[in-house]
């Protein structure tokens, strides 16, 4: 989450300092409050933002800076009404629709108007890798299958290869779509390098449930129980695994 939080600031910035050479004193101001948004001085950054909108109640930039702000200070809600009104004044503004998706994914209930908005910054600018990666996350968890779509596009990109958590969403994806065998290939390559037990079971499980390879499953099962430590386990995981290596072992 802080690497996006991350990102959101560094579109922010880019916004700020493309601004026209007329509200020079604005951009500063922006600008500063982004450094200090970033090096958690919220007191600082709200001082900076309230003197833009003072000036200038419509501009976007500060709107979005508050409701990161907002966001950063646990207010969630605050933050999201910020948002979604700077979408509908702007509605063609990425880091307005980028932010909006953002904050409406972190609940559940939500996720599909997240998918809507996120869908719509990613028209807004195809090659920007937050915004993919936050659409494959959540189509993958509403088995959207249009998802593939963003995780083909996501292949293009170095944060792909390195992600195992993509290769299984892509997984997932071909399994929705009827395409077993590539479905069993993106799962292994899910596994490279893995050190989370969560996604071991995880594949485990997608893989025993679709029936690619119950031999292969049983080993995950197995490589999940042996898993130092209780880092990414859970007691109702574990007894399942348990209880699904004696099935699978018949």
């Amino acid at each position: 989450m802080r690497r996006v939080f991350c990102a959101v600031l560094l579109t922010m910035s880019v916004g700020v300092l493309c601004g026209c050479g007329k509200r020079v004193s604005d951009n500063e101001r922006l600008n500063v409050a982004v450094e200090e948004l970033k090096n958690g001085n919220a007191s600082h950054c709200s001082k900076q933002l309230e003197a833009v909108l003072k000036k200038n109640p419509d501009n976007s930039s500060a709107r979005l800076l508050q409701a990161l702000l907002h966001e950063k200070n646990g207010e969630d809600d605050k933050a999201l009404d910020i948002a979604t009104q700077v979408v509908k004044d702007y509605p063609d503004s990425f880091a307005a629709l980028y932010t909006q998706g953002r904050l409406l994914a972190k609940s559940m209930p939500r996720r599909s108007l997240a998918y809507e908005a996120l869908k719509k910054a990613h028209e807004l600018q195809p090659q920007d890798v937050s915004t993919l990666i936050l659409l494959c996350n959540i189509g993958t968890a509403l088995n959207y299958r249009n998802v593939s779509v963003y995780l083909n596009a996501l292949q293009r990109y170095p944060e792909f290869a390195k992600n195992n958590i993509l290769h299984y969403q892509l997984g997932k994806c071909h399994l929705n779509n009827g395409r077993r065998p590539q479905a069993l290939a993106s799962f292994k390559a899910a596994l490279r390098g893995c050190r989370d037990a969560a996604l071991v079971f995880n594949v485990a499980r997608a893989i025993d449930d679709a029936n690619l390879d119950r031999r292969f499953a049983a080993s995950l099962y197995s490589l999940y129980l042996r898993y130092p430590g209780q880092r990414g386990k859970s007691r109702a995981a574990t007894a399942y695994a348990s209880q699904r290596i004696r099935v699978l072992g018949r």
